[in-house]
């Protein structure tokens, strides 16, 4: 369930730069993607699985946080690679299962295997690599998408947690749908409809916003929150690193957008630190 998420997040990836190169703005598309994939996933449940529409009052909070968890990891994500290189932005999000790694350990005052510290060294070494955080210029890259990239490793982690708590108790269908339109709501009332920009409604504009609704929001997200159920947040940050390698090919092909090779090598760097992360069984849980 990851894998197939996270291979359709890294095409939705390489679509929404292309809305962005076209002047469609990061606020508006992540206002249409959740609201367009929060109705897909309304309509499912109406059509066959009604009673998943029940949602017992004590959850509310917890859905309301996870909406707003939500909301934000996707526009810090589309800022960040509306301004970064796709690859670079993936790269430094998908760090934070290294960061909930480390973060684990400092919670349960358990030191990491030595698996983990390599795992932890290789992969922040690789995202140094990667931004060329020693140069005044940092390596070509602009500022304010490298603030929202981590920004959205605080959001990611966020979301995370929250899907694993939630998904303890609810569907994924449930629990998706209802973050959905919780993010939308909130987006909606940032930027109401009469003041989104008039290019947006074009129709070869439209028709693309509708298909990362579908096959960049609905989908995966849904995937994603099940496999919560199944397996731990660490875990699931650590195999979703296939949009990673995913998101790169294809904006390599699509986009044109290469690096150079100290980036490259920083990008290997991180995901063999996460191949070991994910090889190295887990001895704690992300949520008691």
């Amino acid at each position: 369930m990851v894998m197939s998420g996270s291979a359709l997040f890294g095409f939705n990836g390489n679509l929404s730069r292309l809305l962005f190169d076209e002047g469609v703005s990061p606020l508006t598309l992540v206002e249409f993607r959740m609201l367009i994939g929060g109705i897909c996933l309304l309509l499912v449940l109406l059509l066959g699985q009604r009673q998943a529409l029940k949602l017992p009052r004590r959850q509310w909070g917890w859905i309301v946080a996870f909406g707003l968890s939500l909301a934000m990891v996707t526009y810090t994500y589309f800022v960040a690679i509306s301004r970064l290189p796709l690859a670079i932005a993936l790269i430094i999000q998908f760090s934070a299962s290294a960061w909930l790694t480390l973060g684990e350990a400092i919670r349960f005052r358990r030191m990491p295997s030595t698996f983990v510290l390599t795992a932890l060294a290789l992969t922040f070494g690789g995202i140094i690599l990667l931004t060329g955080v020693w140069r005044l210029s940092l390596n070509g890259l602009d500022s304010i998408g490298l603030l929202f990239a981590c920004l959205a490793i605080i959001a990611y982690i966020f979301y995370l947690l929250l899907g694993r708590r939630i998904g303890q108790s609810l569907p994924s269908l449930t629990t998706t749908t209802y973050g959905a339109f919780v993010a939308g709501a909130f987006w909606l009332i940032v930027q109401p409809p009469w003041a989104i920009p008039a290019n947006t409604w074009t129709p070869q504009h439209l028709f693309l916003i509708t298909l990362v609704g579908i096959i960049g929001m609905a989908i995966p997200f849904s995937l994603v929150v099940g496999s919560l159920r199944r397996i731990d947040a660490t875990r699931v940050s650590i195999v979703s690193m296939l949009e990673l390698v995913a998101g790169g090919i294809i904006a390599y092909f699509w986009l044109g957008q290469h690096l150079d090779l100290w980036q490259i090598g920083g990008c290997l760097l991180v995901l063999v630190g996460l191949t070991i992360l994910q090889t190295e069984k887990p001895e704690i849980q992300a949520v008691e």
